[in-house]
């Protein structure tokens, strides 16, 4: 059969399909066969259930009848007549009229077996009307002849079917072979032989082709070819890919990217590293045996950073990260790594190795950090500059700003990036044309003494301008603006200072001018109260000879006031003088030298001073303050220049008088209150008014050079920053104010007691 059929050693599929044929065709036959003695067995169980009823009907009453006439013979010809019928073996009829149970007539023969069909009917006979039960008829039915039948049959029936099944196994058996296993034998054979230098031949059936529509075993055989085919274009793209990588892979080992993975586990051990790792410093063997894992070379003062930010990414689920880190070499050496890191994350989301590209960035981070430095200093060096610095592109808007601009204008650099100029400086409107000319030009321009308004106070500038020569970025300008207001005020202030002097001078000139005539006063006052006493015996003599009675005329002149007037004269004579010597010797500074002192009588001599000064206001009268003293008795002395305290007193008193006028008091008055106090090793003044007081952002201005809130023409605000500067840099003391709106000023100044000095 294997050669008639063509089958060659080895197949199996065909025997398999023959017995899977077979086996089909068996099972659906016995099936068949089964309904079809199952439909005759019911066929003749249903004759014989026919022949029942035919007995029912045509039989019992002419047999309950003859029964009844006590007609046996007659009855037993009514037995065999129905005993004709299909499957009768035995019937058999027994009387009851008369009590007995023993059969009157029977026919056929009792079946043996238990295949059988029995039925008992009751005989009724009719009489008078009234049916009365005469007998019984028991049928009996076999079933040997129906089972002898089926079973010749079912021997008929699967002959014939298995002969059938066998033959259609067969046929279909070759059709199979013939349209499917030999050509897949064909294909396997063609696969079997199929190797990389035998892919030109193409997989080639041998089926008729004439008319005939492509099927699967068609499609299969494109299929292979195609397949042949992409192996072809897959191992040439291979082929291909090899050599690329063979290429990537040499330019690699030359390049001075690194490629690293190691796998997320304790140390990060190395599954891969590029050989040209050497160029670190490294061995591609130690990392790839295990005595070395990626960790271990990362530096350890970056190792905490470098694992918190792969923890970090790894917990944000990003995939991809640049870090830079250093890492310490076999020899010690120290490297700067930049590199690219991947993260590999199996199907569940589970780290499982990471991925490196990493280049030495030693000598970029270097120069980095070089240039940071510089950078640094430069900003430092700009800031650090008291001038402002601003630079300005050739629209004329800011690209720099130092923190001089910043404090200037409150307003930080990120704020002003690309702002007009004139938006934060407004007051530089009137300089916009110095601006572009130096610009257009590139020459060095600058002004002096620019007026700026600053909150209502006025401050000088002085600008320059430097055109930036040879900028990639284009033509732009650096604008500096130096503050010059102070140096302008000490201008002002040296030639007021000029003035002084002169008048200084002339006060001096003038004082003992007018000591000349102030002598020739007093003198004559005195010699004419001299004159007039009577205790003086010239003068008793001289009255006597002139016949006038001394002591009438002392009365008279006593009576009338001329006394009091000369009296008066004397008083005012010597007080003008001691003004005078006052003034001399507050003029006489560059006279004056340290001495040591009781500070009641400096202040006492500047309260002098000071109420001498308001006697010739007209607005401020000293007088009408009251001076309230609180001295402590025992103070030490101290180490001063007597004029520079006087004029430190004489400042505060003034102020304070100046203050007072411009605050209304309703019972109380303006009132100063002077208060010594020794302190460990320094004595204490304090100089409190009951004034208007000082608000807080005044308070702390009021020893600013220049600073006063006083009227044009009342004050330069020198006074209490020159007097500042005496008590601090001059004796080694403290000033300080204390103030409340409403409440008054209170200024202490502690100067080092005598007994406390080195």
């Amino acid at each position: 059969m294997r050669s008639f059929f063509r089958i060659r050693k080895g197949q199996v599929l065909p025997y398999r399909l023959l017995v899977y044929i077979l086996i089909c065709s068996s099972f659906f036959t016995i099936i068949g066969t089964s309904v079809q003695l199952y439909m005759e067995y019911r066929s003749d169980v249903s004759e014989i259930r026919k022949g029942m009823g035919q007995i029912e009907q045509s039989y019992l009453n002419t047999i309950a009848a003859s029964l009844w006439d006590i007609n046996i013979d007659h009855v037993k010809i009514q037995l065999e007549g129905a005993l004709k019928l299909p499957g009768m073996r035995y019937l058999e009829v027994v009387e009851m009229s008369f009590g007995a149970v023993e059969p009157v007539a029977t026919v056929g023969t009792m079946p043996s077996n238990n295949n059988i069909i029995e039925r008992v009917f009751p005989l009724t006979h009719v009489v008078d009307g009234k049916r009365m039960d005469v007998g019984q008829l028991k049928a009996v039915a076999g079933l040997d002849n129906v089972f002898n039948r089926l079973r010749m049959r079912v021997f008929v029936v699967l002959l014939t079917q298995g002969v059938k099944t066998f033959l259609v196994a067969m046929f279909i058996l070759v059709i199979i072979h013939y349209m499917v296993t030999r050509h897949l034998q064909t294909m396997a054979e063609y696969a079997q032989e199929m190797d990389i230098t035998k892919l030109d031949r193409r997989l080639v059936l041998n089926r008729r082709r004439k008319n005939r529509k492509p099927d699967e075993i068609d499609r299969v055989v494109q299929a292979f070819n195609e397949m042949r085919l992409n192996l072809i274009r897959d191992i040439a793209e291979r082929k291909r890919a090899e050599e690329a990588l063979k290429e990537s892979n040499m330019i690699v080992e030359k390049s001075p990217v690194v490629l690293f993975k190691w796998r997320n586990e304790a140390g990060w051990p190395v599954e891969l590293v590029s050989q040209n790792v050497s160029q670190l410093g490294l061995s591609a063997d130690d990392f790839l045996s295990g005595r070395l894992k990626y960790i271990d070379v990362i530096h350890p003062e970056d190792l905490e950073r470098v694992e918190a930010e792969v923890s970090h990414y790894v917990d944000y689920g990003v995939d991809h990260f640049l870090q830079t880190y250093r890492i310490i070499d076999l020899t010690g050496r120290v490297y700067w790594l930049e590199e690219s890191k991947v993260i590999v994350r199996d199907s569940d989301g589970t780290v499982t190795s990471f991925l490196g590209i990493a280049y030495d960035a030693t000598e970029r981070v270097v120069a980095e950090t070089e240039l940071g430095r510089l950078r640094n200093l430069l900003k430092n060096t700009i800031d650090s500059m008291p001038t402002v610095l601003v630079g300005v592109d050739e629209n004329i808007r800011i690209n720099q700003w130092n923190r001089s601009a910043e404090e200037e204008t409150g307003r930080a650099f990120e704020e002003v990036k690309g702002a007009p100029l004139l938006d934060c400086f407004p007051q530089l409107a009137e300089e916009m044309g110095l601006i572009e000319e130096s610009l257009d030009r590139l020459e060095v321009l600058e002004k002096n003494k620019i007026p700026f308004n600053f909150d209502g106070e006025v401050q000088y500038k002085n600008i320059k301008i430097y055109p930036l020569l040879g900028s990639d970025e284009g033509r732009g300008a650096v604008i500096l603006l130096d503050d010059v207001t102070m140096k302008s005020r000490l201008e002002d202030m040296m030639i007021q200072t000029e003035k002084m002097m002169s008048v200084g001078g002339l006060a001096a000139g003038m004082a003992h001018e007018i000591n000349n005539p102030l002598g020739a006063v007093l003198s004559g006052v005195q010699g004419t109260e001299r004159r007039l006493s009577p205790s003086l015996s010239k003068n008793m003599e001289v009255a006597s000879e002139l016949g006038l009675d001394l002591n009438v005329v002392h009365e008279y002149l006593d009576r009338r006031g001329i006394l009091g007037y000369l009296r008066g004269i004397s008083d005012a004579g010597r007080r003008a003088a001691r003004i005078v010597r006052n003034m001399l010797e507050f003029s006489r500074k560059s006279e004056s030298s340290r001495a040591v002192m009781n500070v009641k009588g400096i202040l006492e001599k500047a309260l002098s001073l000071a109420g001498n000064d308001y006697d010739l206001k007209k607005k401020y009268d000293f007088k009408t303050i009251d001076i309230r003293r609180d001295y402590e008795q025992g103070l030490p002395q101290v180490s001063i220049t007597e004029t520079e305290i006087e004029q430190v007193f004489l400042n505060i008193f003034k102020n304070a008088a100046q203050a007072m006028a411009d605050k209304e008091y309703d019972e109380e008055r303006p009132c100063i209150t002077l208060r010594t106090r020794r302190d460990g090793a320094f004595v204490m003044i304090e100089v409190e008014d009951n004034g208007p007081g000082m608000p807080e952002d005044i308070r702390k201005r009021v020893f600013e050079p220049f600073y006063t809130t006083k009227r044009v023409g009342l004050g330069t605000g020198l006074g209490l920053s020159v007097s500042y500067f005496i008590i601090t840099r001059n004796h080694d003391g403290e000033f300080l104010v204390e103030s409340e709106p409403g409440k008054g000023s209170k200024f202490t100044i502690r100067l080092p007691a005598v007994s406390a000095q080195g």
